[in-house]
């Protein structure tokens, strides 16, 4: 079932095992953006939270601290003053522990045990708020800008941008080539490596094709970069606590997931690993506008690599930009970073989008201006010479049935919208339907195509021109 579908059961008896599954959802980052612009006002959460029904309260306390959403520190505080069912708060205090509200952990006084029967739940509420408190503790090296000394970097680009990152890398200076399906650049300045806005991530790599043997990966591995770390473990199939708890015996240091400013990365495949460092105490400044989200929001990396090139396609300086589906205004946001344009437009039907798109432009200062209306209806005195847009996923927002409508009227509208010569840089899942409506068209060319890889998905680019009259 869809995040969608887990949220409509937030008022019915399923609620607990509704909240369970939003939960496991939102361990990822896609995750955790989809349910954030789904619930709107949050409403249906709150009254979550309040529901009489103990496993219902505790899972809506759990998801509240996997969406780290400030919108509910006030109930988690109300909460955290009225709960009564012990096995409950501890996921209360770790959800409060997420969302950095320190002073109101400080101040809690976890409850005595009235029986011996309670003892454990007691003791777990009040290794809950250590643990809580352990992330406010100041520890391990300051924010970062230069490594001890040169080493290799492997600079990742969401799935089928590498060539995007590239370019911008070497824009930057570094001289960056590919290998292990990233952009390798040898540098100390990893805090110019945190000025690639098309980088999804950075690592460090110890080794590859390492015995997956807790000794041997703690040989290779050496000193730490830092007191405090965590082990990311993926790829592994059989005993991941067993595992791990044998590297962090055989490793100095202390493995604490909680608090920590190197994450030591194993990566496995079969019997071996590679082995890398993540470090996150490089400061990174990019995308202050990122301040809202909406369903299915477009990651920041990939709009960046999705506008760097859109940009190559342009055949206008100070282009005019419109994005139909706009969401939270991420597309225009990054086009605008990358050079000077004349107008920038967004467009959505969802009043919610529009004024969290609103609140990102003055949160990064732009110049964009968002509109709330269907993008079938938009009209406009001028054309656009640049539509960039991420279309509606079939799987993600709405259903495939109404993206065949919407896609054929919008691909029938698109010589309307566009500028003699204007181009339409339009990212979607829904290939085939695309395609389809495209093969159909009167007075547009596509001109290419380019799929790429995003959170399991497989979105696909498709580059349109309007046809030139004779």
């Amino acid at each position: 079932m869809t995040a969608q579908t887990y949220i409509e059961q937030l008022d019915a008896e399923a609620a607990g095992e509704a909240l369970s599954a939003l939960c496991v959802l939102g361990k990822t980052r896609a995750g955790r953006e989809e349910i954030n612009g789904l619930l709107g006002d949050r409403l249906p959460l709150h009254s979550a939270a309040q529901s009489p029904t103990p496993k219902v309260r505790k899972n809506a306390y759990r998801l509240m601290g996997a969406l780290e959403d400030e919108r509910d520190l006030p109930v988690l505080r109300t909460a955290l003053q009225k709960e009564e069912t012990l096995f409950a708060i501890p996921s209360l205090i770790l959800a409060l522990g997420r969302l950095g509200d320190e002073a109101t952990l400080r101040a809690y006084e976890p409850p005595a045990s009235p029986s011996p029967e309670t003892d454990g739940l007691v003791a777990q509420i009040v290794l809950s708020r250590d643990k809580a408190l352990q992330s406010f503790e100041t520890y391990g090296a300051e924010q970062i800008t230069r490594l001890p000394a040169p080493r290799k970097v492997l600079c990742y680009a969401p799935e089928g941008f590498l060539d995007v990152l590239m370019e911008e890398l070497r824009s930057l200076g570094f001289s960056a080539k590919a290998e292990h399906g990233a952009a390798a650049v040898i540098t100390d300045k990893i805090g110019q490596v945190y000025k690639a806005n098309c980088m999804a991530e950075a690592l460090l790599p110890i080794a590859f094709d390492v015995p997956l043997d807790a000794q041997t990966i703690a040989q290779q591995v050496g000193p730490m970069p830092a007191e405090r770390y965590r082990i990311e473990l993926r790829g592994y199939t059989r005993d991941r606590r067993k595992l791990i708890t044998a590297l962090a015996g055989a490793l100095p240091g202390q493995n604490n997931p909680s608090a920590y400013d190197t994450e030591l990365r194993v990566d496995c495949h079969m019997d071996k690993a590679d082995l890398y460092w993540k470090l996150w105490n490089v400061k990174d400044g990019r995308y202050p506008w990122r301040q809202r989200t909406v369903s299915a929001s477009i990651h920041p990396a990939t709009a960046f690599c999705l506008a760097r090139y859109a940009m190559r396609f342009e055949k206008r300086e100070r282009p005019r930009v419109l994005d139909p589906f706009c969401g939270c205004g991420s597309l225009l946001f990054v086009r605008e970073a990358l050079g000077p344009c004349r107008v920038l437009v967004g467009v959505d039907k969802s009043g919610t989008a529009v004024e969290s798109a609103r609140t990102n432009a003055r949160a990064g200062k732009s110049k964009a201006s968002f509109v709330t209306k269907d993008a079938l209806r938009f009209e406009a005195r001028e054309g656009f010479d640049l539509i960039l847009s991420n279309l509606p996923f079939g799987n993600r927002v709405g259903s495939h049935e109404d993206n065949t409508r919407l896609y054929d009227r919008f691909v029938r509208r698109l010589p309307e919208l566009l500028s003699p010569g204007g181009t339409a840089v339009l990212y979607t899942m829904e290939y085939k339907l695309l395609k389809g409506c495209l093969d159909r068209s009167k007075g547009l060319v596509l001109r290419e195509q380019k799929r790429t890889e995003a959170g399991g998905l497989l979105p696909w680019i498709f580059v349109v021109d309007r046809e030139e009259t004779r």
